[in-house]
């Protein structure tokens, strides 16, 4: 077994999706890929990258609720996964975070330049729609896993209309009550991030990086 170093050891934040992705599979799936991926949209975390060390295959079950390609299965919030209870071994969920009306004229108009992240990922509105969303879902994995099974959730925090939406603190208390032990947390620090006008004159909170 080669030694433990800071080139080699397995660190808690990078710049890189793939190589946390990679990083949670070698450390806590034995190295196997992933069983199911319940948001795959185009299924990008699973295409090859210019470094092929970080390439994660595709898993065997592909879900979404907007599926975007032929070979993802469409599912609806609040019903269940078409997975029997305790039928997998790792499930990966990366939920929309950006709070905002879906029929803003911004997004109907389809504007250059706006609501971009919306656009790509979707959106909740109001903000009460994520919390209901993330609590269905967390025991939804929870169902589906065997007893041994990892559930890797994605999150951030966001700021919508002035106001603080702590994601993050509230998927983690949302996984405990489910019946999950949160075993570890990743960081993804962004290099740079998009930066949208305000109706506010004066920065209200920090930017998420």
């Amino acid at each position: 077994m080669e030694k433990l170093n800071n080139t080699n050891i397995i660190k808690n934040i990078s710049q890189n999706q793939n190589e946390i992705l990679y990083n949670i599979m070698q450390l806590y799936n034995e190295g196997k890929p992933f069983d199911c991926d319940m948001t795959a949209s185009t299924c990008a975390f699973y295409k090859k990258t210019k470094d092929s060390k970080f390439d994660i295959p595709l898993p065997q079950y592909l879900f979404d609720v907007y599926p975007q390609a032929d070979n993802i299965v469409k599912i609806t919030p609040f019903e269940k996964l078409p997975l029997n209870d305790k039928q997998i071994k790792s499930i990966v969920v990366d939920l929309p975070f950006v709070i905002s009306p879906k029929t803003a004229k911004s997004v109907v108009e389809n504007k250059d330049g706006a609501n971009i992240i919306q656009k790509r990922f979707s959106s909740w509105y109001p903000a009460d729609e994520f919390y209901e969303n993330a609590f269905w879902w967390l025991n939804e994995c929870y169902r589906v896993l065997d007893e041994e099974g990892i559930c890797v959730w994605k999150m951030q925090n966001t700021v919508s209309g002035g106001l603080q939406h702590m994601f993050i603190p509230y998927s983690i208390m949302a996984a405990q009550y489910a019946g999950f032990y949160v075993i570890d947390e990743f960081i993804l620090v962004a290099k740079s991030r998009l930066i949208s006008s305000s109706k506010y004159k004066q920065q209200q909170h920090s930017r998420k990086y």
